[in-house]
């Protein structure tokens, strides 16, 4: 049975490969399927015993991953269907889109199953391989530049975290996860592999301070590659981090970790008041977002909990935010925050899913991102103490401010002109907004399926 396990990889893998067959629609209707058997796979292995043994490492986090992984991978191959038709000069044809969203996914799940802190970083490396051209989808010289600028810096931190991964294997002489995570303390020479991991991983991670690819790329990409940036990308990356800090459990390494998390909460909750693209504000919310996860990572315990309760919510939240910035883009051709007014007047349905999105990525009760930045918090209290942690919390209330103001005038201004009916397709960000809204009612599940994983 050990053979189910690698199912979420063998499908979409397949899914990608069949795009290259030269038939009209053909890709389409091969990605729908692939995603949705990588999901029903994914469910299935939900069930099934955790696995340490032929090259897997599945364990009750990585399934959870891998839903979350396969859930948001068909809400963008169904978006991106009726997306595509609004790109108007593509850098390639459709079954080539479809082809590398496919081999995108496949990475993301070979990242999160794979025994093997080397193969990680390889899975790590195959993301930005296979997610660099569609950042240049819509085909101009901006999408291009940000793609070379997600190129360059994501590697460099790609870089820094082989060197981690050289420094675990020289203190450990094993890249085995199973193994390592039963290794008893850490040295020095491998606490320097864990500083380096969170600093290398933090980058493909949008953490300080190497996020400056994530507002261009963000801002430039499709609105459906966007989403799975943020839902998915980031938190893969995430991923890694963990399984360093479990690794190497020292408080160096946490302390390291909760700073650079508090940074980027700092720094990114600061940069949504400058905004003037809603892509690029969406953008330094998730940056934020992920630095709240990181802490609450750090923070181990009932921290952990909540930042898997985070990085679910915001999975889907994000990923309708970022649907919803594509119906926008498509009716009124624009990126600037100013020009778009009355989005609720115009396109009912996309304005007050934007704005339900708004305060689900900020952390709004009763969105899950309300409850697990709680209990992030209330662990910071105890470890921190009361002024560091309503320091942070400050940050966390500017930018829920510096969001939603500018979600709130986009939605519910006037119109600057009334316009005709326009493409108001806000199915898929609506379906997508409930699962963010249903996490809340899903914590018990959450917990179970991490007990055991709990950082130490």
């Amino acid at each position: 049975m050990i053979w189910i396990y690698y199912l979420p990889v063998v499908l979409s893998g397949i899914g990608g490969l069949l795009c290259l067959v030269p038939r009209t629609k053909f890709e389409e209707d091969v990605s729908i399927i692939a995603s949705f058997a990588s999901l029903a796979s994914s469910i299935l292995i939900a069930f099934l015993p955790n696995a340490a043994s032929f090259g897997l490492y599945v364990d009750g986090f990585s399934k959870l991953m891998q839903i979350m992984i396969s859930a948001v991978y068909v809400l963008t191959v169904i978006f991106s269907i009726q997306y595509l038709e609004h790109i108007e000069n593509k850098l390639f044809q459709a079954n080539l889109y479809f082809l590398l969203l496919n081999l995108f996914v496949v990475s993301m799940f070979f990242t999160v199953m794979v025994d093997n802190v080397g193969l990680l970083w390889v899975g790590v490396e195959a993301t930005t391989v296979t997610s660099a051209l569609l950042i240049a989808t819509d085909n101009n010289e901006l999408a291009v530049e940000a793609t070379w600028r997600y190129i360059i810096i994501v590697s460099t931190g790609l870089t820094i975290s082989l060197l981690a991964t050289i420094f675990i294997y020289g203190g450990f002489h094993t890249l085995s996860l199973n193994a390592l995570l039963q290794a008893p303390q850490a040295t020095k020479i491998v606490s320097v592999g864990a500083l380096l991991g969170i600093i290398g991983y933090g980058t493909k991670g949008g953490i300080f301070p190497m996020h400056t690819w994530l507002p261009d790329a963000h801002g430039r990409a499709p609105a459906p590659i966007s989403a799975m940036f943020s839902a998915i990308l980031l938190p893969v990356a995430l991923y890694t981090i963990v399984r360093f800090v479990q690794i190497v459990p020292m408080q160096s390494v946490r302390n390291f970790a909760v700073v650079l998390g508090s940074l980027s909460v700092i720094v990114a909750s600061l940069m949504t008041f400058s905004q003037r693209q809603y892509k690029r504000m969406f953008a330094y919310s998730s940056i934020e977002n992920m630095g709240v996860a990181l802490i609450g990572i750090a923070l181990g315990g009932n921290a952990f909990i909540g930042s898997v309760i985070i990085i679910l919510t915001h999975a889907f939240a994000k990923s309708a935010a970022f649907f919803l910035t594509g119906n926008v883009l498509a009716s009124y051709r624009t990126n600037a925050i100013r020009d778009v007014k009355g989005v609720s007047r115009t396109m009912p349905l996309t304005g007050y899913s934007l704005f339900f999105a708004g305060l689900a990525v900020t952390g709004a009760p009763p969105f899950g991102t309300f409850f697990g930045e709680m209990l992030i918090m209330t662990r910071m209290l105890q470890v921190y103490g009361v002024w560091f942690t309503l320091f942070i919390a400050s940050f966390l209330v500017v930018a829920f401010i510096g969001v939603n103001y500018r979600v709130i005038r986009m939605v519910f201004s006037e119109p600057a002109e009334q316009s005709g009916k326009m493409d108001d397709n806000a199915t898929v960000p609506i379906v997508s907004l409930i699962i963010a809204f249903s996490m809340v009612f899903l914590t018990p599940v959450v917990y179970y399926f991490l007990k055991g994983v709990v950082v130490r």
